[in-house]
């Protein structure tokens, strides 16, 4: 009888320890086509809201406005069918051709559409500063505008740099 009060606690103890290293493991299974150890960095990807409000906290931007989905329907011509959440900003006195956008698509395909979108944008940036703004020009032209995951964005600004750092620390 004392041989099994001893065992019992001892099994228990292990069959818990065992269910939490497997719920913690994933089980291996993958549901992204990737290995299970990358698949939990994608759940740690900051939202556009987040990488917005480090960007504000990092970089100075002056007289600065959010954008809206009016805004992005209308500026860049992109689906908001496609888009599961947003932030940017953009010059408000209309002097300069600060502007940055990070959008998370609903899913890959949305993604390439929405990426198209703001190239069509940087395209669209530059002609209108290129005779007036050559700075502003320079400016947007090496800028960066691209796709990582489902997470599509632009950062016109001379701090692009500083922004893609931020959004490559917060999005895997």
């Amino acid at each position: 009888m004392m041989k099994l009060k001893k065992t019992v606690p001892v099994l228990l103890a292990a069959l818990s320890l065992s269910a939490v290293l497997i719920g913690c493991s994933g089980g291996g299974a993958s549901t992204d086509g990737q290995t299970s150890g990358s698949s939990v960095s994608t759940a740690a990807n900051a939202s556009p809201e987040a990488l917005a409000a480090k960007i504000r906290e990092s970089v100075t931007l002056t007289d600065m406005q959010p954008l809206t989905e009016s805004d992005i329907s209308a500026m860049y011509g992109i689906d908001l069918n496609d888009v599961a959440a947003f932030a940017g900003e953009i010059d408000s006195t209309g002097l300069r051709t600060d502007e940055f956008l990070i959008i998370e698509a609903k899913d890959s395909a949305a993604a390439e559409r929405i990426l198209t979108k703001m190239r069509a944008r940087q395209t669209q940036r530059m002609n209108e500063a290129k005779n007036y703004n050559p700075e502003g020009y320079a400016t947007v032209q090496k800028s960066p505008v691209a796709q990582k995951g489902n997470y599509v964005y632009l950062f016109f600004s001379e701090d692009a740099d500083t922004m893609l750092d931020i959004l490559n620390e917060n999005v895997a």
